[in-house]
């Protein structure tokens, strides 16, 4: 009996910080609205993601405190199924962020798809640019990692936990460090 009320208050929460989304970004606008998803329970914020254009597969574990930056919804995410994405991470959605199928993307991860440097005399040098990042089927993330822009991951692949990727990374390679290199091929 008292997994049926559980289950029945994590819906009725489940709508209500949906609905409390909806209000923040009509009234607040879609910066303030995400400032919710910090705090809104896992169960709440997977609807929240796919209602507001994300492309979120079955199964997905979605944990808390994740932030959004550079949206005004969340169309240019896109999570395959079965995939984790740990607490607090960080997405910068001016270009896509593609998440393949049965990945783990550890806690603290930062994917960064822009350089704008446009209050600076160094634009001459480096001009803004977007580029979204692709994380392939079966990839594992460590903690504290940063993805930048225009990075693929290939599937099967290794990320090290606290490493800086700056370029892309063929299928089955196990890479570590900042900035990120290859150390070997993953066997299977």
């Amino acid at each position: 009996m008292g997994l049926g009320i559980r289950k029945i208050f994590r819906s009725l929460n489940s709508g209500v910080t949906s609905m409390k989304f909806s209000l923040r970004n009509f009234f607040l606008g879609f910066d303030n609205a995400c400032l919710l998803l910090k705090y809104a329970d896992k169960n709440a914020l997977t609807g929240i993601l796919r209602k507001h254009g994300a492309s979120v597969g079955e199964n997905c574990d979605i944990e808390t405190g994740l932030a959004f930056h550079n949206c005004t919804d969340f169309s240019n995410l896109i999570i395959g199924a079965n995939s984790h994405v740990g607490k607090n991470c960080f997405f910068d959605l001016a270009g896509k962020v593609e998440i393949g199928n049965n990945a783990v993307i550890s806690m603290n991860t930062s994917f960064l798809t822009h350089i704008n440097i446009h209050k600076s005399e160094l634009e001459d040098i480096y001009p803004s640019r977007i580029s979204g990042i692709k994380v392939g089927d079966n990839v594992y993330i460590g903690a504290g990692c940063i993805l930048l822009m225009g990075v693929e991951i290939g599937s099967s692949s290794l990320v090290a936990a606290g490493s800086t990727v700056t370029k892309s990374f063929e299928p089955c390679s196990f890479i570590a460090g900042t900035p990120a290199k290859f150390k070997k091929t993953i066997q299977k």
